[in-house]
C-alpha cells in the first residue's frame, strides 16, 4: 500500500509540475506567480483565480470583502496586502472614511487581543462575561 501511495504522489507531482515554458508563461502573465515553485504553480494559479470568487461572487458584497481583507492585512502588517486591498476596496466603491473605519476596527481588535493575551486573562472567565 505504501508503495502505491508513493507512486500516486510521484505521478501527481510529475504531471502537476510546470515545464520551463509553462512556468515562464505564468510568471509573464503575473509576476506575483514567481513566488510559486514549478511543482505547484499551475494549481496555485488556478486556486488563486477560484479564491477571487470570495470577493466578487459571495454573499458578502465585494466592497465589504475588500474592507475585511484590508483590516486583516493591517492587523498582520502585510506590506504587500495593504496597498493591494486598499486599492481593491476603493475600486469596489469604498470611501476613504470606510477604509479608516476598517483599519481602526482592526487596531481595536488587535489592541484588545494584546491586552487579554498579554495579561493571560482567563479565557473561560472572558467567555462568561460575554454571556451577560
Amino acid at each position: 500500500m505504501k508503495n502505491i501511495l508513493i507512486i500516486i504522489f510521484s505521478l501527481s507531482a510529475l504531471f502537476g509540475t510546470a515545464t520551463d515554458k509553462e512556468y515562464e508563461k505564468l510568471v509573464k502573465e503575473n509576476s506575483n506567480n514567481s513566488v510559486y515553485p514549478k511543482v505547484i504553480i499551475k494549481d496555485a494559479v488556478k486556486d488563486d483565480k477560484a479564491m477571487k470568487a470570495l470577493y466578487k461572487e459571495s454573499d458578502i458584497p465585494e466592497k465589504y470583502a475588500e474592507l475585511i481583507a484590508l483590516a486583516v492585512s493591517a492587523a498582520l502588517k502585510c506590506q504587500y496586502c495593504i496597498p493591494a486591498h486598499k486599492q481593491f476596496a476603493l475600486d469596489a466603491g469604498a470611501t476613504e472614511e470606510e477604509i479608516k473605519i476598517a483599519v481602526n476596527i482592526a487596531a481595536h481588535v488587535a489592541s484588545g487581543s494584546t491586552l487579554f493575551y498579554g495579561n493571560e486573562f482567563d479565557l473561560e472567565l472572558f467567555k462568561e462575561g460575554l454571556e451577560k
